[in-house]
């Protein structure tokens, strides 16, 4: 559909709604709507990324199709929420699964090459088990790691400052720290997200989402110990790092998969399951000669998945974390 045309439509079904207000205690996307009297481009925007897609609205609705009024806001405002992606991420393509598999056997190939001219000794058992700087020394490793999470963060940036300027304009009620509380409560919890069309959605995305958190939190411990204290990997069984990571690589495989079970794979969600089983099996692997090739994948895992993140549905935790920031500044 036309972008003109897309607006167009969401403005006609969301004025429908706001005529009727049935749904005005299912999620604050109706309360939001019933402070507008119009409704501008932004408006639009922005209820569109307040909108968990739980599906209740459409459920309950008596102007649903096959009404003559045809009114879908899930469906029209999740189309609001893809050109969202679009409009302020750049560069505006998203790589495809067959792009996202090509980039990810590159990099492996690139890593090889890497960790053989560096080291040479990619298929034998490290003289310490478990040490990936055996394997690939620690400036390629950061370099080829840290490139891709910068721009991943710099593009994050950028797409989170024009959007928050076209939805409430003020950059100092960013600094609101008493109402960012109430906002990262309520996104940690995906509290609207709460009667979803598809059965576990919830329930999946918060384990994938406390995984993914886990394994920072692993990755951060593992900086602390190197660069702080000097202690350098393999870690300990019973060590922050290790425990922390595997309880989030097996949460994020779990999630992940349920994900894909109850949705449908993309790009990312399938290269965020390759970077938590990976991790997992350099572990289980560490003391064996298939420690190399498997860190080698994990790394081109991670490369791959902080490559294109900018690009895949994750972009939406940003856009939808500020929603609900304005939306509470409002009320």
């Amino acid at each position: 559909m036309p972008l003109d045309d897309l607006f167009d439509e969401a403005r006609r079904q969301l004025t429908i709604c706001n005529s009727c207000r049935y749904c005005a205690g299912y999620c604050p996307v109706w309360p939001a709507l019933e402070l507008r009297t119009t409704l501008e481009r932004r408006d639009i925007t922005h209820l569109a990324n307040l909108c968990h897609d739980c599906g209740d609205c459409l459920s309950a609705c008596m102007y649903a199709p096959p009404h003559e009024f045809a009114v879908d806001p899930p469906s029209v405002l999740t189309e609001v929420r893809e050109e969202t992606y679009r409009h302020y991420v750049w560069p505006h393509r998203t790589p495809g699964r067959r792009a996202t598999g090509v980039a990810f056997a590159v990099v492996c190939l690139l890593l090889a090459l890497m960790s053989w001219q560096f080291t040479g000794r990619l298929f034998v058992v490290a003289d310490t088990p478990g040490d990936p700087y055996e394997i690939l020394p620690h400036t390629p490793m950061l370099i080829a790691v840290g490139a891709p999470s910068l721009w991943a963060a710099g593009v994050f940036g950028w797409a989170a400052l024009r959007y928050w300027r076209d939805i409430h304009g003020s950059l100092t009620d960013l600094l609101r720290v008493r109402v960012w509380l109430t906002t990262f409560t309520q996104a940690v919890q995906l509290r609207h997200m709460t009667g979803c069309e598809v059965p576990g959605r919830r329930g999946f995305h918060m384990v994938l989402v406390y995984g993914f958190g886990l394994c920072a939190v692993s990755t951060t411990a593992a900086a602390y110990l190197q660069n702080t204290l000097g202690e350098h990997p393999p870690y300990p069984y019973l060590s922050v790092p290790v425990i922390s990571g595997s309880v989030g690589g097996i949460a994020m495989i779990v999630g992940g998969c349920g994900l894909w079970w109850r949705r449908g794979g993309s790009g990312f969600l399938w290269a965020l399951v390759v970077l938590a089983a990976s991790g997992m099996l350099t572990l289980l692997l560490r003391e064996t000669v298939a420690f190399g090739p498997i860190l080698l994948l994990h790394v081109a895992a991670v490369v791959v998945a902080f490559g294109i993140v900018p690009y895949t549905k994750f972009v939406h935790s940003i856009f939808r974390m500020l929603s609900i920031h304005h939306d509470n500044l409002e009320s």
